[in-house]
């Protein structure tokens, strides 16, 4: 089976595995007799754990191959997936949440690495492109599916579904994926992983890079677990509507990986960046000031696309800060991302609380739109190459 077939089957089902708690929060308060916010906290659950994984997993990949790393990985997301959906109580759910984000965490951010590794840089953010796809169409179909399933089935039938779909994809990593045959491997050491982490952070780059993608986490992510929530205080929906609506997003990050080639060839790379801010603060615009959710389904598909031209860009960008130790490098990328992502809905709640959801999503679509901007600015005043 071809490399970018493997990774993509594993992308898809991990980021299946974290979009489908978010449609069906409601669903796991209810159940649980608890808080909607606390209900939300089953997504930081698998983030936070996601994101203090990666610099323990970047550095094991580095020394014992990347291949291996992502192959264990897999296996132990699977039976993570498995023990969320039979959960007897909330801190069990919680837990399992919690291994299963440590697991996850060396399944997209390896993949990322691997590509880095076997393609060349003028191939390689295509490459990335296609993977991407597969995770995205993973989102699309874990919001989507999580929300209509669960509708009718409870939550647990939504993560039965995650828990199978990850099944397939540790075997098709165990049976098909293979180390590289000529690759240098080291014995796995603290002082190597501090070396590494050395390594990334002399590139000035890198500091741009990653706190370009925890912004992105807080202000892009954090809204999704509340929107149910948003939709049933509104009055013009609930979880259903809320799988639609993180969906969509997916479905915009799909039709972004299919149009990279063009836009790299017309814009360049920190255009399109630019450009992708500017349309993520317009459809958060849309999502604040038209109750409709359809409105919002319909600027969400914008969103997606407007976040994977920036988050596509900076993914490129990590693949090649320290080539030596590309594991460190991407791993670090995931870690502040996932960071940005698990504080998220906190934040957005605490905004959504004492703000409401308007004038929330407003500073939203203020942050989104700068990000882009600001990003690139900072990248050619540390000296990247305009793009």
């Amino acid at each position: 089976m071809p490399l970018l077939w493997v990774l993509g089957l594993a992308a898809f089902s991990g980021a299946l595995a974290i979009r489908a708690s978010d449609p069906v929060v409601p669903l796991i308060a209810r159940d649980f007799s608890v808080s909607l916010t606390a209900a939300a906290l089953i997504s930081s659950a698998y983030s936070l754990p996601y994101a203090l994984g990666q610099p323990i997993l970047g550095p094991i990949g580095d020394a014992v191959g990347k291949t291996t790393v992502m192959r264990a990985c897999v296996a132990v997301a699977a039976a993570a997936m498995g023990a969320a959906a039979l959960a007897p109580s909330y801190e069990t759910l919680f837990a399992a949440r919690m291994v299963a984000g440590v697991a996850g965490g060396g399944v997209i951010p390896v993949a990322l690495a691997i590509i880095g590794d076997r393609f060349q840089m003028e191939d390689r953010q295509v490459a990335l492109a296609r993977v991407l796809f597969a995770a995205v169409t993973g989102q699309l179909v874990g919001s989507v599916g999580s929300g209509l399933i669960g509708e009718r089935f409870g939550w647990r039938g939504s993560f039965l579904v995650a828990f199978a779909i990850s099944v397939v994809a540790a075997v098709t990593a165990f049976v098909a994926l293979r180390p590289r045959p000529d690759a240098v491997r080291q014995r796995a050491t603290v002082a190597g992983a501090m070396a590494g982490y050395r390594q990334v952070f002399a590139n000035p780059l890198a500091a741009v890079c990653y706190s370009t993608v925890f912004v992105e986490g807080v202000i892009i992510y954090g809204v999704f677990p509340h929107l149910a929530g948003i939709f049933e205080g509104r009055g013009v929906g609930g979880v259903r509507e809320a799988g639609f609506t993180v969906g969509a997003f997916g479905f915009g990050g799909i039709l972004m990986t299919m149009a990279v080639r063009m836009m790299l060839r017309h814009l360049g790379m920190f255009p399109m960046m630019r450009l992708g801010g500017l349309i993520c603060g317009a459809a958060f615009s849309v999502a604040a000031l038209v109750p409709a959710w359809q409105a919002t389904t319909a600027a969400f598909v914008a969103l997606g696309f407007g976040f994977y031209m920036i988050h596509n860009s900076l993914q490129t960008l990590a693949t090649e800060l320290a080539p030596t130790a590309r594991g460190s490098a991407v791993s670090l990328h995931a870690f502040f991302f996932f960071v940005g992502i698990a504080l998220g809905p906190p934040v957005i709640g605490l905004g959504l609380h004492t703000l409401g959801d308007v004038a929330t999503i407003l500073l939203e679509a203020a942050g989104a739109a700068a990000l882009g901007v600001v990003a690139t600015f900072f990248l050619t005043a540390r000296g990247a190459a305009r793009r």
